[in-house]
């Protein structure tokens, strides 16, 4: 299932607040927010599956710079970290 990647959440903001929010573009998978480990408390990101492929580049278009629980959300396609450090390899170079 295809990720996106969702930033500046509010502190608020739960999985089932994402789930209902992206929802509104397509079916979704499950969604996620990264917690800090010790404090639990949210680190102001998170992730959504979306079903289809479509529906995800939809998603990240629909709600990039929108406003969602008093801040606006940065939405964007997830790209695996392996994949992120060797475009910024490439950009050194």
């Amino acid at each position: 299932m295809p990720r996106v990647y969702v930033g500046n959440l509010a502190e608020s903001v739960t999985r089932d607040d994402l789930t209902t929010l992206f929802s509104r573009v397509g079916k979704v998978g499950g969604a996620l927010i990264i917690t800090d480990k010790l404090s639990g408390v949210s680190r102001g990101f998170g992730f959504v599956e979306m079903i289809e492929v479509d529906d995800a580049i939809n998603a990240s278009h629909f709600f990039n710079d929108t406003e969602f629980g008093g801040r606006k959300l940065q939405v964007d396609q997830y790209r695996p970290k392996d994949e992120t450090v060797a475009k910024s390899v490439r950009k050194r170079r």
